[in-house]
């Protein structure tokens, strides 16, 4: 009868460290962590002195701090707190509305994590392949074990995925989304941005007039619609999208190449997913 008392003992200590883990730190228990402290409270220790532990821990403050400063950035526009110079000139499609993103703290407040990556990067109007923000690590087809789908790195290891007009060149978008979520850590962003087929494209149907290597047209529904194609249904939140049009020439038709901003944001996090299950 005891054993049976100490096995569920330690099953409601391990669920109890597990939901910590969740809800403070926003991650899944490393198996190590989760011994050390499930044995604490075995030992003895309250659970009220296991939260303050969590609540003052490194992690979590550093965690916090990050989420602080990005929203001071978003609301007051300070751009000399942000990790990312005013001065940077990303190439291509990326440079046209970095500086706007500073200001706004769009960049600090998504890609402000410690690892970076910004997949296919060298694209076009690149030739000194520089990547889209300082700090990122550029992954095109010439990175060692990236071979256009699956990214060389570990599983929730990687605090954003950036992709400027990229996608749109794979040709299964879905399974570069899968192979993206699943490097990114919870509470990492992917932020994609894509060509917008009524800005860009101009017309309804491939191919593209201007990029005979799309393989498919995006708009805001469909971009979306092919991240819930890929993901799992409450393993992300949606926390951005939008039509960017800034200095876009509305004059110019159909035969004439765009001119400005003519694309679509989409950013995503990472979640812990429900303990319940869809009913």
């Amino acid at each position: 009868m005891s054993e049976v008392l100490d096995a569920m003992t330690e099953t409601r200590a391990r669920d109890f460290v597990a939901q910590l883990y969740r809800s403070i730190l926003q991650r899944e228990p490393d198996e190590g962590g989760l011994q050390t402290y499930v044995a604490q409270l075995l030992g003895g220790r309250p659970e009220g002195a296991l939260i303050q532990a969590f609540l003052g821990s490194e992690e979590y403050q550093d965690a916090q701090l990050r989420r602080s400063r990005a929203t001071l950035l978003e609301r007051e526009g300070a751009t000399g707190l942000s990790r990312f110079p005013i001065d940077y000139q990303p190439p291509g499609e990326a440079g046209r509305c970095y500086a706007r993103r500073v200001k706004s703290g769009f960049l600090d407040r998504y890609c402000g994590g410690d690892l970076v990556l910004d997949v296919g990067f060298s694209g076009y109007d690149n030739p000194d392949r520089k990547a889209a923000l300082p700090g990122a690590i550029g992954i095109d087809l010439d990175y060692p074990g990236y071979d256009g789908l699956h990214l060389p790195f570990a599983d929730n290891s990687v605090d954003t995925i950036l992709s400027s007009h990229c996608l749109e060149h794979i040709l299964y978008d879905h399974a570069a989304i899968r192979d993206w979520f699943r490097v990114l850590k919870v509470g990492g962003f992917i932020v994609c941005f894509v060509p917008h087929q009524g800005l860009y494209e101009k017309k309804r149907f491939l191919p593209s007039r201007w990029n005979e290597d799309h393989k498919r047209m995006y708009t805001p529904a469909s971009l979306l619609q092919s991240f819930e194609a890929a993901l799992t249904l409450n393993s992300y939140r949606v926390r951005h999208l939008a039509d960017n049009d800034e200095g876009f020439n509305y004059a110019l038709g159909p035969d004439v190449h765009s001119d400005g901003a003519y694309e679509i944001e989409l950013v995503i996090e990472k979640i812990v997913p429900p303990a319940w299950p869809l009913g």
